[in-house]
């Protein structure tokens, strides 16, 4: 009988593997407060996502062969930045987008766009009212139909209107406030980041200065209506500090920092593109604060920096391929003597 060919994993198989895995505890703290029904959003993601492979396996001209579950983790990190309210067809759109923006650049380490990130901007266009806003933390929701849940907007609605919220540090850190059913427990996020960094897959190179950038820029001018339009960064400190607070705990910007900036294939091969990459994508991401009510704003700022990575690579070889050439000419000029 015939042997079937030995499937090789691919070189970001541990990657996924690993997001997938660091999805478990964030399931579950969403679970803790709206019962079983972000779970069971999940199942539905990953398993629209596996259908998707196998649909679209004849493309590569033979059959299912999966080397990696990257198709599954974007659809898991889909259903984590959804509110555990939203209806299980948007889910599934959501799946079924993110499979397709990576099928349709080739697959498996070829597509540019992050497709966790197009999947929630496609159904977060569509159906804004059912995405961006949010049921309460303490009440589990119907399994089935949540379409009678009422619903709110989240924190950056009041940030970006020069407030601020008034969540208390532990509800910020235990996920206890309204917002995407994955990325409102803060400690749970920081201790997959540190697995992650642990692990390999978390680059400093992109994150640090991602992080400086969404801390500076309040911090230098801060949104907030209490505040003149100008003051100077040591004024007004008591202020700023809370506002900093509420950037940092609420809203995705450390879960789009640690699960989707660091995204092998979409971020910069190089330590230095990987240093202008992640200040890149903290002042769209800051923007996006300052000028829309999103609270996964962070999604639409990475699908703009997604588009710079190849170039950021470009110029860095060629930097350096220049800086090596003037090198060797002063060696040279050093080693010939005149005549």
């Amino acid at each position: 009988m015939p042997r079937h060919p030995k499937i090789e994993r691919s070189a970001n198989y541990t990657y996924y593997t690993d997001i997938l895995w660091c999805s478990v505890p964030l399931f579950a703290m969403s679970c803790y407060y709206y019962g079983a029904r972000p779970a069971l959003l999940g199942l539905v993601a990953a398993a629209t996502a596996y259908l998707c492979d196998c649909v679209l396996a004849p493309l590569h001209g033979h059959g299912y062969q999966p080397h990696e579950p990257s198709s599954e983790c974007f659809a898991v990190l889909v259903a984590l930045l959804l509110p555990a309210s939203v209806p299980y067809y948007i889910v599934i759109a959501g799946a079924i987008v993110a499979v397709f923006a990576k099928e349709t650049f080739g697959g498996e380490e070829h597509y540019p766009f992050h497709p966790s990130a197009v999947g929630l901007a496609v159904v977060g266009l569509s159906w804004p009212s059912q995405v961006f806003f949010y049921p309460t933390p303490g009440t589990p929701l119907p399994l089935w139909d949540a379409s009678d849940t009422l619903l709110t907007a989240g924190m950056n609605a009041t940030l970006s209107s020069g407030g601020l919220p008034t969540a208390s540090t532990l509800n910020l850190a235990t996920g206890n406030v309204a917002g995407p059913s994955g990325t409102c427990a803060i400690l749970v996020i920081a201790a997959c980041g540190l697995y992650l960094l642990v692990r390999g897959h978390l680059k400093l190179s992109t994150f640090l200065p991602y992080l400086i950038v969404c801390v500076a820029i309040p911090w230098l001018l801060p949104n907030l209506n209490e505040l003149p339009s100008f003051s100077f960064p040591w004024e007004y400190v008591q202020q700023r500090i809370y506002l900093e607070k509420y950037i940092v705990l609420s809203g995705t910007m450390l879960f789009g920092g640690i699960f989707l900036a660091s995204e092998p294939v979409t971020q910069p091969n190089r330590h230095t593109s990987r240093i202008i990459y992640g200040l890149a994508l903290g002042v769209f991401a800051t923007a996006m604060r300052y000028f829309s009510d999103y609270e996964t704003g962070v999604c639409f700022a990475l699908l703009l920096v997604n588009a710079i990575p190849e170039w950021l690579d470009l110029v860095a070889r060629r930097a350096e391929r220049v800086r090596f050439m003037k090198k060797e000419e002063r060696r040279l000029a050093k080693h010939t003597k005149p005549e």
